[in-house]
């Protein structure tokens, strides 16, 4: 069996595995999260900086269990918020990018800022790329925002403490016409945070993550996209899946499954300008199960520019029959 065919099974392969990887299972959660992971993945795998060989603006806002308010942990409730800015550009036969993270959850903060590189090149009729990042992860806890039982005791913190650590990621990725697939780890060194603590620890996990989708046509205006995404700390596994369907290349709809809380998340979109190089897109989350208390209103809103590529080297010489050189 060539390459060639090989690559080409496995797209179809890639469509049973959305099915299979989407099997029950549990993951605490470390990471922000994000419904609409299939249309940013340079937050998941450095790998994916210049995909489809675009240059791209993102900008990400989720608030989840919004409305969520905390019995007895602190003023300002519960609900989660997190804002994602991304970049990424090729340049030949690399790609470059960019992402800063803030992740909210009542009194503990979370700040990742990475830089990402990656060397891509052809095979099999699409492209394949291994990719790294490195920078900062900073978290941080306000011990204002919590309510103690004794408020008098001298052992508690007070004000904000923070800490930042180097953070690691590696990865690789291939994508054609036909699907594409990407695998990395996080957190390499499994930063340590004491947080104002001798005696605490507090490591960010390595975590693993896969994501695939596989393009399928459906006649000249339908396109249909199943999607997958697989992340595991080594001890846990956590999966969501679905479809996505697109219409005339302008209008897109879809919806997952994601059995941590059991949520269905329904979602769309759409492209502002001709061009396709502006879209919006959303995302909400239907918590079905799980811990009743929280509310079933998690939302997601992207807002993403697109550009071709810089072309690099000299002007193309053009030729008239006037002016021969």
């Amino acid at each position: 069996m060539t390459l060639t065919s090989i690559i080409r099974s496995t797209k179809y392969n890639l469509l049973l595995a959305i099915l299979l990887f989407t099997m029950p299972c549990a993951m605490a959660q470390k990471d922000a999260q994000f419904s609409l992971f299939s249309l940013n993945q340079l937050y998941l795998n450095p790998a994916a900086a210049g995909a489809g060989n675009l240059t791209q603006f993102q900008l990400t806002h989720r608030t989840q269990y919004a409305g969520y308010q905390g019995t007895n942990t602190n003023d300002d409730g519960g609900a989660l918020s997190t804002q994602l800015f991304s970049f990424s550009m090729p340049i030949k036969n690399f790609s470059i990018g960019f992402y800063a993270l803030n992740d909210k959850s009542g009194p503990r903060t979370d700040q990742d800022f990475k830089i990402s590189a990656a060397y891509h090149f052809p095979l099999a009729g699409g492209n394949f790329q291994v990719g790294a990042s490195a920078g900062l992860f900073r978290q941080s806890i306000d011990y204002g925002k919590l309510r103690a039982r004794d408020e008098d005791d001298p052992l508690i913190q007070t004000g904000v403490i923070s800490e930042i650590n180097p953070d690691f990621a590696v990865g690789a990725r291939y994508e054609s016409d036909a699907f594409y697939a990407g695998v990395s780890l996080n957190h390499l060194l499994k930063p340590k945070y004491q947080i104002g603590s001798e005696t605490a620890t507090n490591p960010l996990p390595r975590t693993l993550y896969f994501n695939a989708g596989v393009n399928i046509g459906l006649g000249y205006l339908l396109d249909i996209q199943p999607i997958v995404l697989v992340k595991s700390d080594i001890s846990t596994v956590s999966a969501e899946g679905g479809a996505t369907v697109t219409y005339n290349k302008r209008y897109w709809v879809g919806a997952t499954y994601r059995q941590q809380d059991t949520y269905a998340i329904l979602m769309g979109g759409l492209y502002l300008l001709p061009d396709q190089s502006l879209r919006l897109s959303g995302a909400y989350d239907f918590v079905i199960g799980g811990n009743k208390v929280k509310s079933p209103s998690s939302f997601e809103v992207m807002l993403s520019y697109a550009l071709q590529p810089p072309k690099m080297g000299k002007k193309t010489i053009i030729r008239t029959p006037r002016f021969r050189f």
